[in-house]
């Protein structure tokens, strides 16, 4: 009973010590290009279930108390509706990268998207986006279910998720159990999924932003938000 009583007073203090609470977190600073109206900017810290509301003063957003070190995706809500999403694109670990991998090459791209449409519940699969080396990379990857299927007739499920591939043993192989889900949604009716997809943007430049363990603030520039298009699914069943 007493031991439990004094983990009952530990966690204020814990809570209290930790910089998103404490008030000694970093500031970043993201410059957005001239003319973007911003109704309200959100930074999550992925893994960490952390957000952080953004102070939008015109095209200029600015979120305080961010924890060091640790990599935020930060989502727009513009005047219009539009939703931009930052995606982050880097690798999923610390593993260091081998020296001098070579840029990403054409056929690598089209070795990855021939393995990354692995789930067959899915008839429709396309990779949005890849950003890696010739070592290894990440794909943001677009599965859609849009025929009938058992408990959903008229109905859309769509996922957005990060997969991780590797060129290893001769060739590219997706990393097992470490994709990312970005958006997993369910829609009653294709109107409904078109609608609601045709709003959201995905932004690879507004994703993985942080902070150096001793770095208190930092700006970004964003030259563009044009998004990563939606390109008609490159493999269908």
């Amino acid at each position: 009973m007493r031991k439990a009583f004094s983990y009952l007073l530990l966690i204020p203090l814990l809570f209290l010590t930790h910089p998103a609470f404490a008030g000694t977190g970093g500031t970043l600073t993201v410059e957005l290009p001239s003319g973007t109206k911003v109704a309200s900017a959100t930074a999550t810290a992925w893994g960490l279930k952390v957000e952080s509301p953004g102070a939008v003063n015109g095209t200029t957003l600015t979120f305080t108390n961010l924890l060091p070190e640790a990599p935020y995706d930060v989502r727009l809500t513009l005047a219009d509706g539009t939703v931009v999403q930052g995606v982050n694109l880097g690798w999923y670990n610390e593993e260091e990268a081998k020296p001098d991998p070579g840029p990403l090459r054409d056929a690598d791209r089209d070795e990855i998207k021939k393995i990354s449409s692995i789930d067959p519940f899915y008839n429709k699969t396309n990779i949005l986006t890849i950003d890696g080396t010739h070592e290894r990379a990440a794909a943001l990857v677009q599965f859609v279910r849009d025929k009938d299927f058992y408990a959903g007739a008229g109905q859309v499920i769509w996922h957005i998720e990060i997969y991780y591939f590797k060129n290893q043993h001769g060739g590219w192989e997706k990393i097992s159990q470490q994709n990312k889900v970005i958006r997993r949604e369910r829609f009653k009716t294709h109107d409904a999924f078109t609608a609601a997809v045709a709003k959201i943007k995905f932004l690879p430049s507004l994703g993985g932003l942080k902070l150096d363990k001793d770095q208190t603030a930092r700006t970004v520039k964003v030259e563009s938000l044009a998004p990563v298009e939606k390109k008609p699914a490159a493999v269908e069943k």
